[in-house]
């Protein structure tokens, strides 16, 4: 739904405003890309000290007992993550990518500049020392923050902010893998949902652009990883590449819950952070002692097999290491992306399937680096559900057309089965089980947290079932609405009358005037909703249905008109709530709309200091709903969305809305007094 918050600026003043805003993609772009070198300079940095340095002073040597040491190896590198932990507490330590993802496409498109350096060090020393994690997901945070941080200096916009932060996500992902538009597809898919118009595109196309240009400029032009050209040998294959992307479709749920499974683990442990992560990093470490090519992202091992290197029983290891290896890694709280474990999984995967492939129609199978290759790019598509992304890396990795058939068919074949196994993505699973759905998006997320009862209009025109034709077209000339009720003399609801479909029948029929009455024009199986229905839900069956109002009844057996929700309605709502998160809500002042709602901003008192959104249950018992807070000790981040389960804290700030009584009942709940009077309160 799109909301209009103000006057259209005439071309003199878009023109300006875009100009400015290529011009900063195009910075940010060049500055993600030296970023990105950077990073990698980092990362090279810290695999010497550990990888290099420390493994000489140890004496490992793999294939002895001494290998063992490595454990120490990332013991070593645990320590400094813990160290810089204790500087930049709540900005290191584990799998940052979603909350990456929540900040910018539910929150309010503000991320802390310290990620910039924070980020860098966390995943450059996770990755140094051996932790089996990725540097894509950290590198577009990395830059998604200059993003932020040049949208925050220029005050932009959340819409324009969360544009540029796309931008830098964009331009860090294109130089990795130095495929520009791969990292545009990232962009548009994974930060930005695939939300997005074309204007925000273009300004993706220039920040990509910029920054591959840049990049190769400094670091030339080779592939990240050079591969064999691609070899299709027959068009039975088809089916061979279907059947791999069915299984890596499994392969891509069986992952997703698993990966949670092993972080819901730590997060039951009862010893400390430390010990979490010192512990995981063992048990990363003792795996690592058995198979040492699981170490780190693992980008050399990648491009041996898709250079065809390996037989069956190495790949499936490798691949079940990497599994598991991974899972443990970013779940005991190892900084990093799962971009680099997801491309070794698929890759192996691609490789042990052609083998078995291969003793079954040896004439008919191509060759371990093709089903290799077609291998990541269908288990990227099946985790993260972004399938363009994963075709264009593909395609701009090998620069083949022939690979374009074969990886259609099985990502769009690991895409399907993975979604129908498990709805969610890598990313959003763990959102959506906090109550953070990211496929609403910031003004869905808004609409959720509201009832239907806040805007429900009572007063509203109906005409009974058994009124003529003339009855009702004087009631719809009598009423602004675009809907009228249909009722029963018990006021129960029979159906709807949209007014354009009277002009339509009166121009089509005049004649059935006399003949019709409102029982035989109505729809009388109209969608309806109830008053604790949440806005998002009366939006959507609003535009499914293409009317501008719906009625609420009481429940859908007795169907008892209440009144009616009005999409213009539901967009004042929309902007009064994004008006108030931004500037109403840190200057202390409440918003009124209609049914006598009001939104108001409360300081969380001592009193209900650890509590959480469940345990207060504030909906059910009040009729309030808590839309968002303010972390007391991070307020530069500004107002974001409140997990179900997040211990709120003495000073936060959230932010409620409901009638002014139930608002003064939730008030005294928190306060720890029992909320029987109707006390008058003030707040914060």
């Amino acid at each position: 739904m799109k909301v209009a918050t103000g006057s259209s600026p005439g071309p003199a003043s878009v023109a300006p405003r875009y100009l400015e805003s290529v011009l900063l993609a195009a910075a940010v772009g060049v500055l993600g890309a030296l970023a990105n070198l950077a990073f990698r300079a980092l990362i090279s940095g810290f695999s010497w000290f550990f990888r290099g340095a420390e493994w000489h002073l140890l004496g490992i040597q793999l294939g002895s007992p001494r290998a063992l040491l490595i454990v120490g190896v990332l013991a070593s590198g645990g320590l400094c993550l813990l160290l810089l932990d204790r500087f930049f507490p709540g900005d290191v330590m584990g799998y940052g990518f979603p909350a990456f993802l929540e900040m910018v496409n539910l929150g309010n498109a503000q991320l802390k500049r310290r990620w910039i350096l924070v980020k860098a060090l966390g995943a450059a020393l996770s990755l140094g020392c051996g932790a089996s994690v990725g540097r894509e997901g950290p590198i577009a945070q990395i830059a998604g923050a200059i993003g932020s941080a040049v949208a925050q200096l220029r005050r932009l916009s959340v819409d324009r902010a969360k544009v540029l932060i796309a931008a830098g996500a964009a331009a860090g992902i294109a130089t990795t893998f130095n495929a520009p538009i791969g990292g545009l597809m990232f962009a548009q898919e994974i930060v930005l949902l695939g939300h997005g118009e074309l204007a925000n595109l273009t300004l993706l196309v220039v920040s990509t652009t910029a920054g591959v240009l840049a990049s190769q400029a400094l670091a030339g032009n080779a592939a990240i990883f050079p591969t064999l050209p691609f070899v299709f040998r027959s068009y039975w294959e088809m089916a061979t590449y279907a059947a791999l992307g069915v299984a890596l479709g499994f392969l891509s749920a069986g992952y997703i819950r698993f990966f949670y499974a092993v972080s819901d683990f730590f997060e039951r442990l009862k010893p400390a952070r430390p010990v979490k992560l010192l512990g995981g990093l063992a048990l990363v470490g003792l795996l690592a002692a058995a198979l040492p090519l699981e170490l780190s992202d693992g980008y050399p091992v990648i491009d041996r097999a898709l250079n065809g290197a390996f037989g069956f029983k190495e790949l499936a290891l490798l691949c079940v290491g990497k599994f598991v290896s991974s899972a443990i890694s970013l779940g005991c709280g190892a900084p990093g992306g799962v971009f680099g474990p997801i491309f070794f999984i698929g890759t192996m995967a691609g490789g042990s399937f052609q083998r078995l492939c291969a003793g079954a129609l040896p004439g008919l199978t191509g060759p371990r680096g093709s089903y290799a290759l077609v291998g990541l790019g269908a288990f990227l598509a099946g985790v993260t559900s972004a399938p363009l992304t994963a075709l264009f890396l593909l395609f701009e990795m090998t620069r083949s057309y022939e690979v374009a058939l074969p990886a259609m068919i099985a990502t769009v074949a690991a895409l399907v089965v993975a979604r129908a196994l498990e709805p969610e993505t890598i990313d959003s699973y763990g959102l959506a089980r906090a109550g953070k759905p990211l496929g609403l998006g910031r003004e869905g997320f808004l609409l959720s947290r509201m009832p239907v009862e806040s805007v429900m209009r009572r007063q509203v025109a109906t005409v009974f079932d058994g009124a003529s034709l003339s009855v009702v077209l004087a009631a719809a000339g009598q009423t602004s609405q675009t809907v009228l009720a249909v009722v029963n003399p018990e006021n129960r609801l029979t159906g709807i009358i949209a007014v354009r479909d009277l002009i339509g029948l009166l121009a089509s029929a005049p004649e059935l005037g006399p003949l019709v009455n409102a029982y035989d024009l109505c729809w009388r199986d109209c969608p309806v909703v109830g008053p604790e229905a949440d806005l998002n839900e009366a939006n959507q069956l609003l535009d499914i249905a293409g009317l501008g109002e719906l009625p609420v009844v009481n429940n859908p057996t007795e169907r008892k008109l209440l009144g009616m929700v009005a999409q213009i309605d539901i967009s004042g709502v929309l902007n009064r709530l994004s008006l108030s998160l931004t500037t109403l809500a840190p200057a202390d002042k409440d918003v009124f709309w209609a049914s006598d709602y009001r939104l108001m901003r409360l300081r969380v008192p001592s009193a209900a200091d650890a509590k959480t959104l469940r345990q207060l249950d504030p909906r059910a018992r009040y009729g309030v709903s808590v839309l968002a807070f303010q972390d007391a000790a991070h307020p530069d981040k500004g107002f974001s969305p409140l997990a179900p389960d997040l211990p709120l804290k003495t000073g936060d700030l959230i932010v409620a809305a409901g009638r002014p009584a139930d608002l003064r009942r939730f008030v005294r709940e928190l306060e720890g007094i029992e909320p029987a009077g109707e006390a008058n309160h003030g707040t914060s």
